[in-house]
């Protein structure tokens, strides 16, 4: 009589709102510094309220696509170690 070989224990995996908390604020702080430095070095001081509304539009703009190149990035540098 053979036996059964028993399974192996499975690992628990990250919880999915654990791993897109870690990601959004990993993602928050990278945007937070990106549109700092743009306002700040760039953009500088604007004369008015219109000025001031495009200067945000355009660093939030370039800190969003940073932290969603970083956060894919980041992604896809984990999926390929787990396969």
């Amino acid at each position: 009589m053979t036996r059964m070989p028993t399974p192996k224990p499975r690992t628990a995996s990250p919880s999915a709102v654990r791993t897109s908390l870690k990601s959004g604020l990993m993602a928050g702080a990278i945007g937070a510094v990106v549109s700092a430095v743009i306002n700040y070095l760039i953009v500088g001081v604007p004369d008015g309220e219109a000025a001031n509304a495009v200067n945000h539009a355009v660093s939030g703009l370039i800190s969003g696509f940073t932290a969603a190149f970083f956060g894919l990035l980041t992604h896809q540098r984990k999926a390929a170690s787990v396969s």
